[in-house]
C-alpha cells in the first residue's frame, strides 16, 4: 500500500451539527492520495457512529475512539496512527476549500518544504462563505529566517503596532510528518497550556531547514461564540504565566537567542493579559470585576517585566496599559478598557 501524500487529523467533540461539512470538504479534496483519521474524543452525542459510516463509506478514512481527554491529546492520538508524507489538522467545525490540500502539496514539493503555513478566513453562516482561486504568493524561510520566524510565532518586537504579526495554527499548517516522527514531536493538552499550538510550531520548528508562507486563505474558520477560545475566564492571566514561564524556560532549547526570546516572552504575557483582562472587564457576564482585577495585577511578574523589558517601546496604548497595570490605577485600566471597546 502507498504512503497517502497528506494525513488530516480531525479532532471530534459535541460537533454533531458541522461535522458533515468538515468531513466532506476533506473527502473531496482535488487530492485524492490522502488519508482522513477521526478521532472521536468521547464525544457524548452522535459524532462516534457518524465517524464509523464515514469510515464504512471511505477507505481512506481512520476512526480512532478514545477516552476524553481534550484537543491537543485527540490531535496526538491521530498522530499515532497517522501514515502520510505530510501532516495537517482540520478542526470538526470548520471546513477548507476542496483544492487546499493539493494545492499546499504541490508548493512542498516544488520547493522541498518542511512546512507550509497559509491563512484563514472567519465565518459565521457557511452559506456566505465564496471559494476563491488558489493563491501562488508565497515567502520562503531558510535557516536563520526559521529563526526568526520562531521568535515572530512567540510574538513581537518592543516597537511593533500589534503583538503577533504571524499566528501560526495548526490547522493552517502542512507538515512533514518524517520530523514529527524523528523527534517525538506532540501536542501538550490546551489544560496545561493556553496556546498548545504555538509551542507544536516551536517544537517542530527547532527541526526544519525550510519553510513557506501561502498567502491563500483556504481555511474557514467557524466563530463560535461559546468556543472554548471565545469564553470568558477568570484563570486567563494565569495561564499566559504558565505560557510565559514554559517559553521562558525552552528559549535556549529551541536554539534561540535567549534575550531575544526573553523579549518576545515578555511581549507574549504583556499583550496576551492585556486582552484577558479587557475581555473579562467588558464582559457583562463577568462578576467581581474590581475583586478580580486587582488579585491579577498584583501578580509579581508584572514588576519583573516592569525592570526587565524596554516596555517604553511599545505603542501608547499598550505602554500605558501596561504601566498602569505594574503602578496598579485600577480606574485607569478600566477606562482605558472601556475607550478600546468603544473606538473598535
Amino acid at each position: 500500500m502507498s504512503t497517502p501524500k497528506i494525513s488530516i487529523i480531525i479532532p471530534i467533540y459535541k460537533v454533531e451539527k458541522y461535522l458533515d461539512k468538515c468531513v466532506q470538504s476533506a473527502r473531496h479534496q482535488t487530492l485524492q492520495d490522502i488519508e482522513i483519521i477521526l478521532v472521536d474524543d468521547e464525544s457524548p452525542d452522535g459524532c462516534p457512529q457518524m465517524c464509523d459510516e464515514y469510515a464504512k463509506q471511505d477507505s481512506r478514512i481512520k476512526v480512532v475512539h478514545k477516552k476524553n481527554g481534550g484537543l491537543g491529546f485527540a490531535r496526538n492520538s491521530g498522530l499515532e496512527v497517522a501514515t502520510g508524507e505530510y501532516v495537517t489538522f482540520l478542526d470538526s467545525d470548520d471546513f477548507v476549500d476542496l483544492y487546499t490540500y493539493e494545492h499546499l502539496y504541490n508548493i512542498a514539493k516544488k520547493e522541498n518544504l518542511d512546512a507550509v503555513y497559509y491563512k484563514f478566513k472567519r465565518f459565521v453562516n457557511e452559506d456566505e462563505v465564496k471559494q476563491e482561486p488558489p493563491c501562488n504568493e508565497i515567502t520562503i524561510c531558510e535557516n536563520d529566517g526559521v529563526k526568526e520566524l520562531m521568535l515572530d510565532i512567540i510574538s513581537s518586537e518592543p516597537s511593533a503596532k500589534v503583538d503577533h504579526k504571524i499566528h501560526c495554527s495548526s490547522c493552517t499548517s502542512m507538515y512533514r510528518f518524517e520530523i514529527i516522527e524523528k523527534n517525538n514531536v506532540r501536542f501538550h493538552s490546551e489544560r496545561e497550556l493556553i496556546s498548545e499550538d504555538l509551542v507544536f510550531n516551536l517544537d517542530f520548528l527547532k527541526y526544519a531547514k525550510k519553510v513557506a508562507f501561502n498567502n491563500g486563505a483556504h481555511y474557514h474558520y467557524r466563530v463560535n461564540p461559546t468556543s472554548l477560545t471565545s469564553a470568558i475566564r477568570t484563570d486567563r492571566v494565569e495561564k499566559n504565566l504558565a505560557l510565559y514561564s514554559y517559553i521562558k524556560n525552552n528559549i535556549e532549547n529551541w536554539g534561540l537567542n535567549y534575550e531575544k526570546g526573553y523579549e518576545r516572552a515578555c511581549r507574549f504575557f504583556i499583550g496576551s493579559s492585556r486582552m484577558a483582562i479587557s475581555l473579562y472587564l467588558n464582559s457583562k457576564n463577568s462578576k467581581n470585576k474590581g475583586q478580580w482585577l486587582k488579585s491579577e495585577i498584583s501578580r509579581p511578574i508584572w514588576n519583573k517585566i516592569f525592570t526587565s523589558y524596554n516596555w517604553k517601546a511599545l505603542p501608547k496604548y499598550q505602554s500605558l496599559f501596561f504601566y498602569s497595570c505594574v503602578t496598579k490605577q485600577t480606574l485607569l485600566i478600566k477606562l482605558l478598557c472601556k475607550l478600546k471597546s468603544i473606538i473598535k
